[in-house]
C-alpha cells in the first residue's frame, strides 16, 4: 500500500524538447519525473496521471493525481508548477495538495 508521508516541494529540473521556443511539457513527461522524484520521496514510484501537457512558463500549473502501483484505490492529489525557465530548462516543484481523495 502506497503510505504518503508530508512532502514539501520537491524542485525538479526537466530538459525542455524545443530549441528556440517554449514548447509545452509532454503529458508522459511531466508524469515520468514526477513519478521518479516521488518514488525518491516516499520510498516506491506511484502511477501519475496528468491531463495534459504543462505549459513551459513561469507559474504554469496542473493538478496531477499519484495511485499505488500495487493496485490501492487510494488517490492523492499532486500539484505541479513551473518555478523557472533559464535557458531552455524548466524548474519543477511537486507538491501534495491538502485534500486527499
Amino acid at each position: 500500500m502506497l503510505k504518503l508521508r508530508p512532502l514539501v516541494l520537491v524542485p525538479l529540473a526537466l530538459v525542455l524538447l524545443a530549441g528556440c521556443g517554449h514548447a509545452p511539457m509532454t503529458e508522459k513527461s511531466v508524469e515520468e519525473k514526477a513519478s521518479e522524484e516521488m518514488g525518491k520521496q516516499i520510498g516506491i514510484a506511484p502511477v501519475v496521471d496528468c491531463p495534459d501537457d504543462l505549459e513551459s512558463r513561469q507559474g504554469a500549473s496542473m493538478h496531477c493525481t499519484l495511485s499505488d502501483p500495487n493496485g490501492s484505490d487510494k488517490k492523492y492529489s499532486m500539484t505541479v508548477r513551473v518555478v523557472s525557465l533559464k535557458n531552455g530548462v524548466a524548474k519543477l516543484d511537486f507538491a501534495l495538495d491538502d485534500e486527499q481523495d
